[in-house]
């Protein structure tokens, strides 16, 4: 484990049990089917905290969720047609690809407001930053934090950002 998975578990403890613990083989399916590697970082948060509630705000969209509102393969097919039939309409609010092309934006977390946490699945997966897309408008911005660092300053309170609220 990284410190600041460490860091992010003494700040918001796990559940005691998720409902699936995936393993290796898990992980090489989800990717393979994606077509992509996902962030070992991911990887380890999906694992401890599984469907959590993210400070009564947003979940993380997970692979093995039974949840099909939580389901990544689920919304990532209906976040990405949404985005899709936007980006034709409003090109121009598009400066990225969205997945699967090239280097395009992958939806992982999801909001109460709607709003939406994309990776930027440029270069290696550990090192993909986020961009955050606000609900029903072309407002995005970019967090160069990787997704436990995210996490643990959201969580924390200390996040900065236009679209996400600050937690107290």
């Amino acid at each position: 484990m990284t410190s600041i998975i460490d860091a992010l578990i003494k700040q918001v403890p796990p559940p005691a049990q998720t409902s699936y613990q995936p393993n290796s083989d898990d992980w090489l399916n989800v990717e393979e089917k994606l077509g992509l590697s996902l962030p070992d970082e991911y990887k380890t948060i999906i694992g401890f905290y599984g469907d959590f509630y993210w400070s009564d705000f947003f979940h993380l969209l997970n692979p093995f969720s039974s949840n099909k509102y939580l389901n990544l393969f689920t919304q990532l097919e209906m976040i990405l047609e949404a985005e899709r039939d936007m980006r034709k309409m409003y090109p121009e609010h598009y400066p990225l690809p969205l997945y699967p092309e090239a280097n395009g934006l992958l939806p992982f977390f999801m909001t109460d407001n709607g709003d939406t946490g994309f990776w930027i699945t440029y270069l290696q997966p550990e090192k993909w930053s986020i961009l955050i897309k606000a609900a029903r408008s072309p407002e995005f911005e970019v967090s160069f934090f990787k997704t436990a660092m995210f996490l643990y300053q959201f969580t924390g309170g200390r996040f900065q950002s236009t679209i996400l609220p600050k937690l107290a």
